[in-house]
């Protein structure tokens, strides 16, 4: 509903979706306490993603993807270099995301 009244109120408006993500970080890692932990946050954050692409398809938006570009981010630095906690980027993060969100926005003026 919210996409609908910003296209109405705004017709030129860019819009695009950026998918959540996650990184195992000092907030999932206490397995002693919740042996489950990291697996099943990592898997909320995958359903909130599939949904967030579900929103971005029923409107034609451009999607982005970000789990994978952490993942490979990770296999280069620690996970603490990426996020402050698993999900709060750092700054270097944060040049992730804004990678791929300068990439989606030049496609759309493609």
């Amino acid at each position: 509903m919210m996409i609908e009244e910003i296209q109405a109120a705004l017709p030129d408006i860019k819009i695009m979706i950026l998918a959540p993500f996650c990184l195992e970080g000092i907030h999932t890692t206490n397995t002693e306490e919740y042996p489950n932990r990291w697996a099943g946050f990592r898997d909320g954050v995958a359903e909130r993603a599939r949904r967030a692409k579900a929103v971005a398809e029923k409107y034609g938006l451009p999607f982005i993807t970000l789990q994978d570009k952490f993942d490979a981010a990770a296999q280069t630095a620690e996970n603490s270099y990426w996020t402050y906690d698993g999900v709060h980027p750092t700054p270097m993060g944060h040049q992730i995301i804004k990678n791929e969100w300068l990439k989606a926005f030049r496609e759309l003026d493609k």
